[in-house]
């Protein structure tokens, strides 16, 4: 029986299934191909679209899956509008180089570098090219120069490549400090790289006077700036040094005072080299925290190390990069003391009873248990430990668990100590 295209007075019942965009949820893919002798599969989403006898594939501009199954569904109804012929010349607002695209792309993040001070907060987009993909900060709450600021990026992207887009736009990432490795203990922020033109190495704005200095250590300019820059900002705390190479730096350490070296944990000039141990030795004393960068939050979550049995992953402001260690603030510190003031700082973190009520709203309608369960299931551990903690068979436990699931919106474990604890 053929299918009606759908009025407007036809009600829900009459509407193509085609029309909705959780019809392609479950028809878009990613495409795979060969690098280097090894399988891999393309960032963003794909979608075959058959209609009148053709069928075509159609590369997606989102990795999410929910939007790119919103713009397959967009292209299917141009499609019936407009047919193949009228497809391949996109109307305003079709075209990612038109501000009128990126107008109902526009979101506002729920963390941001710049917190907004009684007002709307800034308005973001997540901008997806090739194999790559970053949320861009767009500098203003208003839609209209939002989507334009927007369409600038990726025109930028599309015709000079990431390179120059990153140097020249602020992206939106996630920084780690890995402070403990077991228990895995990070505190992690959201940042917004510094596109400004710098001197590569100039050091933030800060009172050096009697505060702990710091130096950054980071490949990545645009990053290394944003990190220097919110060192700077902190009360106690001044940014001294920064530097691409952990070994050019580390010969720029003796007199300059700094006692504590921020490095990207990804740093290694030779297989096997642990920079943070091997310049521990050269300069002791001196504390050196790494730290790691992730596209975003999510990302985060899902490379977290499996196989510690305990874990906690504690969210801070920018404008608190170091709070872990806040009461070091204007001291003389050394390894150890870092190290201590982190600990410190976390350790109420393991002895929070699981029979107190969650703090985090996400998790409000949640029955006590179910608290109790997804705590211990958000730290890491594993069912069996839960069911003997909680005096329970893994049978409940597992009954816990599904509950909270569908309470929560999620599918796997991971997921629910994000939306748990509320990145």
């Amino acid at each position: 029986m053929a299918k009606k295209r759908p009025s407007a007075a036809g009600g829900a019942e009459e509407l193509d299934s085609k029309w909705r965009p959780r019809y392609w949820r479950g028809r878009i893919f990613k495409s795979r191909y060969s690098y280097k002798g090894r399988r891999a599969r393309t960032r963003n989403w794909s979608v075959k679209i058959q209609r009148r006898g053709v069928r075509k594939t159609f590369a997606l501009h989102s990795s999410h899956p929910a939007r790119a199954a919103a713009e397959a569904c967009r292209i299917y109804r141009r499609l019936v509008e407009v047919g193949w012929g009228g497809l391949e010349k996109p109307s305003g607002g079709e075209s990612p180089l038109e501000p009128a695209y990126w107008e109902p792309r526009l979101i506002r993040r729920e963390y941001s570098m710049r917190e907004a001070a009684g007002g709307p907060r800034e308005l973001s987009a997540r901008i997806d090219h090739g194999e790559l993909g970053h949320y861009f900060p767009l500098g203003t709450s208003a839609i209209p120069a939002a989507a334009k600021r927007a369409a600038e990026i990726y025109r930028t992207i599309a015709t000079r490549g990431w390179k120059v887009a990153n140097r020249r736009f602020a992206r939106e990432l996630t920084v780690a400090l890995r402070w403990i490795e077991r228990p895995l203990v990070w505190s992690y922020t959201t940042i917004h790289t510094r596109a400004e033109p710098r001197a590569p190495d100039e050091p933030a704005p800060g009172l050096a006077g009697a505060a702990v200095r710091v130096a950054v250590v980071e490949p990545e300019p645009a990053v290394r700036r944003a990190l220097a820059w919110c060192v700077g900002g902190l009360e106690g705390f001044h940014c001294g040094l920064a530097g691409a190479e952990p070994e050019a730096l580390a010969g720029r350490l003796p007199g300059s005072g700094v006692r504590l070296v921020l490095v990207n944990r990804s740093l290694a000039s030779r297989p096997g080299v642990s920079w943070p141990e091997l310049l521990e030795r050269r300069t002791p004393g001196v504390a050196w925290v790494p730290y790691s960068v992730f596209e975003d939050s999510d990302e985060l979550f899902r490379t977290t190390p499996g196989g510690i049995g305990i874990y906690h992953l504690h969210r801070t402001p920018a404008a608190r990069l170091l709070e872990p260690i806040a009461a070091l603030a204007g001291a003389r510190v050394s390894a150890p003391d870092v190290a201590g003031a982190a600990w410190r700082y976390f350790k109420g973190a393991f002895s929070w009873p699981p029979a107190v009520a969650s703090p985090f709203p996400a998790a409000t309608h949640l029955t006590r248990r179910e608290h109790e369960v997804l705590t211990l299931l958000a730290r890491g551990h594993a069912y069996k430990d839960i069911a003997d903690r909680l005096r329970l068979s893994i049978h409940t436990v597992h009954e816990h668990v599904r509950n909270s699931f569908e309470k929560l919106g999620v599918h796997n474990r991971t997921e629910a100590a994000v939306k748990f604890l509320q990145k």
